[in-house]
């Protein structure tokens, strides 16, 4: 990065200190801790607290960023089996799924294959992506069950002025459910096209002595599908007329506990995938076993005290690791891989309130990667760091009706070097039903160990000289609500990035710094809930992502459209959900080119079928439209992927009180 950036960036982090001196007391937003999202009003929605924008208390109406909501209703009503379903029916974000792993994307990009997303993902504030890849895990692989979901957050832009390294385009934080929200045992137990069954058995309750106790166990198996690839329907007989069969069968495992008083809660999860992969990436041998196997482990706890009437503290600390083991076969031959990272992370954050119109915000954090190993028959590496950050922020009271929010901070790793990364935002209401917001951030995301370290001697190779990335966006977001049940969004934005780490094609693959890519685009996305218990979400983006050569980004679709509508049947015996998801073409950067499509989801659930029972049916494209995924550099020559065809989903609940 040139020294002039850097310069400026200190500049404006002296500013936000200099901003701290006339400081003064802030007016406690209101509680709705006990509040049931589930069956909430919008309007409840609106001044629910929010941990994610700000990471401390505050109205998502008031919150610098432009805020978007999936609650467990949601969830339930639309059928959702996995996070990165939940994700792609939310603002301007989209999916892209290689039979691996599903890639998250947004604000334009969504490079197949990428495992470093630059979107963070968080579980109850606590940061999810490995620190091997930096990947987040959205599918099956994730590490909590979907229906242990009180609601997932996305916030648009740049988050690393509270977050740090790797909250490059947004943060999503999924918040999940309290023991007291089953209040009791629950069984669940479903079965799905391509053989697949599952089942999950939670245990919930709010104790008298008012400590919380959730803890939940899930597995899944599924035998999956066969693929024809018309690439290898080349007249090879161990190809097999490009059929790939028996490769795509998949099995998790999951365990969640939680447990919480008035002050602190402690946490913890594991998960573990097993993946066949019917794809033969990095030219491995076709129709034989490739096997992915990805285990994630965390355990966490966080302290909540009030050390003065102006003084808040709160204090976090969790360890997780991660482990990735690959099997596959070239020529015949076995070939293995792995990665293991272990990490521990410590953050101290004081909230304050001592001067007028002013609210203060400092932290430090403190992380340790003490292990982040790769290993394959070439070589083996392990290149742990450390890292030290402080962070600070105030928010100002202008006038009854304008607020300035000021942000900033700085990052030090032993491996990349230092980083500030400032936020300025001006929120205004012009009238009480008018919200407006006008932000300007920058985020940065060092190269992680995959991308530096890795090599297998023959297709990849390292570059230890690769710098940390850099992003800048300024965004308007206008926000109407009215009626205590709707809400209108409308998100106007623009970024640039230096430094944005790439890859060479495959068969020669370096990770490399290239030039400046840049973006603009808009997003709108209504909410309604109407009379007689009708829900309304929908939501248009569109985005263009550009390279320094004026080249349209890969993968990365022009419009994304999502619909959602929900009402009850029958005098509410059930409900029912339909949504609608439309993708347009998109590109690869050999420029093969997958068409648009337009998805039809459709879920009809009901409660009460019996005592204590609840089933839902999901049909999943409805419609059985055919289409297709960009495929990543390393499934040469397959370019484009085939998606799930129409698809079932039965749930029965069984919940004992």
């Amino acid at each position: 990065m040139p020294t002039q950036y850097n310069l400026a960036n200190k500049r404006l982090l002296a500013l936000a200190f200099l901003s701290l001196i006339s400081l003064s007391t802030y007016a406690e937003p209101t509680d709705t801790s006990n509040l049931d999202l589930t069956q909430a009003s919008l309007e409840q929605l609106l001044v629910q607290e929010i941990t994610t924008a700000s990471k401390i208390a505050r109205q998502i109406s008031d919150a610098p960023s432009a805020v978007s909501i999936v609650t467990a209703e949601d969830i339930k009503t639309y059928g959702y089996r996995t996070l990165a379903e939940v994700l792609s029916s939310m603002r301007g974000l989209n999916i892209t799924n290689d039979r691996a792993y599903d890639f998250l994307g947004g604000r334009g990009y969504s490079s197949p294959g990428e495992y470093s997303g630059r979107i963070m993902l968080l579980i109850d504030g606590i940061q999810m992506n490995d620190n091997v890849f930096n990947q987040s895990y959205l599918g099956n692989d994730g590490i909590v069950d979907t229906e242990l979901i009180e609601r997932v957050e996305y916030v648009s832009g740049p988050g690393s002025v509270t977050y740090g390294n790797n909250a490059f385009f947004g943060i999503i934080n999924v918040i999940t459910k309290n023991g007291a929200n089953f209040n009791g045992t629950e069984l669940a137990l479903s079965s799905g096209s391509y053989h697949t069954r599952k089942a999950r058995l939670t245990y919930g309750k709010r104790l008298a002595n008012n400590i919380d106790i959730l803890i939940s166990a899930s597995g899944l198996n599924s035998e999956g599908q066969s693929f024809y690839f018309p690439a290898f329907n080349d007249g090879d007989p161990a190809h097999k007329n490009g059929v790939s069969r028996n490769q795509d069968s998949q099995r998790n495992q999951r365990i969640f506990a939680k447990v919480q008083g008035n002050n602190w809660l402690l946490s913890s999860g594991y998960s573990h995938r097993g993946k066949d992969i019917p794809t033969a990436p990095y030219e491995t041998d076709f129709n034989s076993q490739y096997l992915y196997n990805d285990t994630s482990k965390f355990v966490s706890g966080q302290y909540h005290t009030d050390l003065s009437e102006h003084l808040k503290l709160s204090l976090r600390t969790d360890y997780s690791d991660y482990f990735y083991q690959g099997k596959s076969y070239y020529s015949g031959e076995k070939w293995q891989d792995s990665a293991t990272g272990r990490k521990w992370e410590t953050d101290a954050k004081f909230v304050g309130s001592w001067f007028k119109d002013h609210q203060l915000v400092l932290g430090i954090t403190y992380r340790n990667d003490y292990e982040r190993k790769i290993k394959t028959p070439a070589v083996t590496t392990d290149r742990g760091r450390q890292s030290t950050s402080m962070y600070i922020q105030d928010e100002i009271t202008l006038r009854n009706n304008l607020w300035l929010n000021l942000g900033a901070r700085y990052d030090y790793f032993t491996d990349d070097g230092d980083s500030v990364s400032p936020r300025v935002a001006l929120i205004y209401e012009p009238a009480p039903s008018y919200t407006l917001r006008l932000s300007h951030s920058v985020a940065h995301r060092t190269p992680t160990a995959f991308e530096k370290y890795y090599t297998d001697g023959s297709t990849q190779s390292a570059n230890q000289n690769l710098k940390m990335e850099r992003v800048a966006a300024t965004e308007l977001v206008i926000e109407r609500r009215w009626s205590n049940r709707s809400r209108v969004l409308a998100t106007i934005y623009e970024q640039s990035t230096d430094n944005m780490i790439s890859s060479t094609p495959y068969d020669n693959i370096q990770y490399f710094n290239a030039k400046n890519t840049h973006t603009n685009g808009i997003e709108f996305e209504l909410e309604h809930h109407a009379q007689y218990d009708v829900h309304l979400r929908t939501s248009y983006a569109y985005q263009n992502s550009r390279d320094a050569e004026g080249n349209w980004a890969a993968n990365s679709p022009h419009h994304l459209a999502k619909f959602n509508l929900s009402a009850p049947l029958f005098h509410h015996s059930f409900r029912a959900g339909l949504e609608v998801q439309a993708v347009s073409h998109r590109t690869s950067a050999q420029d093969t080119k997958a068409n648009g499509y337009a998805l039809t989801n459709f879920t009809v659930s009901a409660q009460q079928i019996l005592p204590n029972l609840d089933a839902a049916l999901t049909v999943r494209n409805l419609f059985d439209k055919y289409y297709d995924h960009i495929a990543p550099d390393y499934t040469t020559p397959i370019s484009v992927i085939p998606q799930d065809r129409r698809n079932l989903w039965l749930q029965l609940t069984y919940g004992y009180k």
